[in-house]
């Protein structure tokens, strides 16, 4: 039914209709009502799609296809070659992929003994709120879990329950790999995560579901809206929704919409990425430079910052991890691989965590993964041969030739403009409360 609906879709309006129609009070409601459900919606439908592509397969060169309740593990780390259209990759982690469905009932997983390995398994509910389990949560330790969602279910003797707060739930795990040598271990432990719930429809041939393009963006937040809990204190939205006819209590139909009506919603449609690019959140920068934002995994009644996290990338609880990032030197001039730059952190100033911290760069704008010859993609605290000062200070070079010095502290970096990514993996307190700074990043003047 969805996929009827979504073929039937139109086309949006271009944006000389939407500016000639601007003044029509019909219009301008319409357009007005779906610009504030193409904001609330964003992440519904976003993740709407994201499920429909991941449980089918959608093109020949897929990273990952699989049905619901089943985990699919990556078959490398991501690289360069390997990484798709997927922004800011790490390189550092396997990642592992599965929708849930618990609709039905539980889902069981079982996790094998991690150790001193580092892992996670992080749950985005269909409201894009994560929930973590793994090494912060049970120190390594062989567990068994039961994810019970708002319809609840029987839970086995023996798992821990897990709740979520939405029956649709995506999982995207990473578990550590320690260099090259170390990925067939990293992928052993990873297949034996076992995951066991009602299962889903095989995985078949399909076109990828787009529903940012047209009407259907309405249809696919309809058809979520219906079965979604409610949020307390949203009667009121969903009371307006309903009134234009895509609220959890409407049926929406493109084809049964008067000719006004969809040209506010198309328009909404149309303006609505334009308005997420301009609002996009302003990060703050701290004392030496580095991008820092406000905890975005709880943005609460926020539904424009929500949905602008997403449209970014959908991020983990802080204390999990942190990405700080650098755009600019000390100097404040635009990072770019025309120049070379390095980091200096004095004895017993490295990032402090409790599972590891890395460096990556990425080229700008397209925040991906670039070629070198050392087939380096970050540096970090896991890096073998790393050589430290005589007083015990570390500093590491970022340029896109090999330095003169070697490259035992080398990050090669993009030729072009590029974005430094810090990734802080269990963050002390220190770095949570704001105490602790990394070192500027300096241009080196040759």
């Amino acid at each position: 039914m969805l996929l009827l609906a979504l073929a039937a879709a139109a086309a949006l309006p271009d944006p000389a209709q939407c500016q000639a129609a601007a003044n029509d009070p019909e219009v301008a409601l319409a357009q007005s009502v779906g610009l504030q459900g193409f904001i609330y919606g964003y992440p519904i439908v976003d993740m709407s799609r994201q499920r429909f592509n991941e449980t089918h397969r959608t093109s020949p060169d897929q990273p990952v296809a699989a049905p619901v309740n089943t985990i699919a593990v990556y078959p490398h780390l991501l690289t360069p070659s390997t990484q798709g259209q997927l922004r800011a990759p790490n390189s550092d982690t396997l990642y592992l992929n599965a929708w849930i469905d618990l609709a039905r009932g539980p889902v069981l997983i079982e996790v094998p003994a991690m150790g001193q390995r580092y892992y996670t398994l992080a749950f985005m509910d269909f409201y894009s709120a994560p929930h973590h389990l793994g090494t912060r949560s049970n120190g390594g330790k062989a567990m068994r879990y039961a994810l019970v969602g708002p319809s609840g279910g029987e839970v086995p003797p023996g798992y821990e329950v897990f709740r979520l707060p939405t029956d649709t739930a995506w999982m995207l795990g990473r578990v550590l790999v320690d260099g090259p040598q170390d990925e067939a271990k990293a992928q052993e432990l990873a297949r034996a995560i076992v995951m066991k719930g009602a299962p889903g429809e095989p995985v078949s041939q399909a076109a990828p579901l787009q529903p940012m393009d047209s009407l259907a963006y309405f249809s696919v937040l309809n058809q979520a809206l219906k079965t979604l809990p409610r949020q307390p204190g949203e009667e009121a939205l969903m009371a307006l929704f309903d009134r234009a006819g895509f609220g959890p209590s409407a049926s929406f139909d493109p084809a049964k919409l008067g000719e006004k009506q969809a040209l506010g919603l198309g328009c909404a449609v149309r303006i609505g990425p334009q308005v997420l690019a301009k609002s996009a959140f302003k990060p703050s920068f701290t004392k030496t430079g580095w991008l820092q934002t406000r905890d975005l995994s709880n943005p609460g009644n926020d539904y424009l910052l929500r949905a602008e996290v997403v449209r970014g990338g959908y991020v983990n609880a802080r204390e999990e991890s942190v990405y700080p990032a650098a755009v600019m030197d000390s100097q404040h001039r635009p990072l770019t691989g025309t120049s070379s730059y390095r980091i200096h952190f004095s004895k017993g100033q490295l990032p402090p965590v409790d599972a590891f911290w890395s460096l990556t760069p990425y080229a700008a704008p397209g925040m991906q993964l670039t070629e070198n010859a050392l087939r380096r993609y970050s540096i970090g605290s896991r890096t073998k041969g790393l050589k430290f000062a005589p007083d015990g200070s570390l500093t590491l070079t970022l340029s896109a030739t090999r330095p003169r010095e070697g490259v035992a502290n080398w990050l090669p970096i993009p030729a072009g403009a590029f974005t430094l990514v810090a990734r802080l993996y269990l963050p002390r307190p220190e770095v949570l409360d704001g105490r602790y700074d990394l070192p500027p990043v300096e241009r080196i003047e040759r």
